[in-house]
């Protein structure tokens, strides 16, 4: 473990919910800026099945 800013950096085991989870973010962020955002994407090491990663979902708005 890590240390950055105030708080620990925690790497885990690849979570299978991570796609969910982007998803249910993706359509409230699609709602707020519709027609503006063109695309949202996953990115990161979240999005990659079976990448242990930090627990946060990235998302790339276009």
């Amino acid at each position: 473990m890590e240390k950055y800013g105030a708080g620990s950096i925690v790497v885990s085991d690849y979570d299978p919910s991570w796609p969910a989870l982007f998803a249910q973010e993706r359509a409230r962020i699609a709602q707020a800026l519709a027609p503006f955002a063109l695309a949202i994407e996953h990115v990161g090491s979240t999005a990659v099945p079976g990448l242990p990663s930090k627990p946060i979902i990235d998302l790339l708005v276009g």
